[in-house]
């Protein structure tokens, strides 16, 4: 079949098995066994040259610390957590998801459908999902061509004041170095 013109704004999935560190496809293997496998991502400019954000779909089924380490990014960003049960995505969220924001580290949970805009350069993390008693459904939408953060150096997660329960878990960030 012939190339159209605007084929190269689709993004489409080609089902191919999901893969861990899959930076250009839209299925990839979650880090950890508390997020639902496949989770979907669109990675921006990496897998749409072009392309001005990335968005992530995750299914979270149990607690696990996502984000550890503090960090801020060069563009704004959205985190949007909903419950991941079908029709009503507002009443059937059932967690504790503990944020942390700002430089002096300002701790918020949410407890319900939530939007959360966090503006470029404003450090947040940690984000605990601490409890889950319906699966949540979790969106992070990065108004970035490429994912990017400056983390805190040093940050002292065994000596951190959780407030609570926390499966801290570590992952390494974004495609390879080249």
């Amino acid at each position: 079949m012939a190339e159209k013109k605007y084929d190269r704004y689709f993004l489409s999935y080609d089902g191919a098995e999901p893969k861990a560190n899959d930076f250009t496809s839209l299925n990839s293997l979650p880090p950890f066994p508390e997020i639902a496998s496949p989770q979907t991502y669109f990675r921006g400019a990496s897998a749409l040259p072009g392309a001005t954000a990335t968005i992530g779909w995750q299914v979270f089924t149990a607690p696990v610390c996502w984000e550890t380490i503090p960090h801020a990014h060069k563009y704004d960003e959205f985190l949007i957590f909903l419950g991941a049960e079908l029709p009503d995505l507002c009443t059937s969220f059932d967690a504790e998801i503990d944020l942390w924001m700002g430089k002096e580290l300002e701790k918020h949970t949410i407890t319900s459908t939530t939007v959360v805009f966090i503006p470029k350069g404003v450090l947040h993390c940690p984000l605990n999902f601490r409890a889950i008693r319906k699966p949540v459904l979790f969106h992070a939408l990065y108004l970035g061509p490429t994912l990017d953060a400056k983390r805190v150096e040093n940050f002292d997660e065994a000596g951190f004041e959780w407030e609570g329960p926390v499966n801290l878990r570590t992952f390494n960030f974004g495609p390879p170095k080249k």
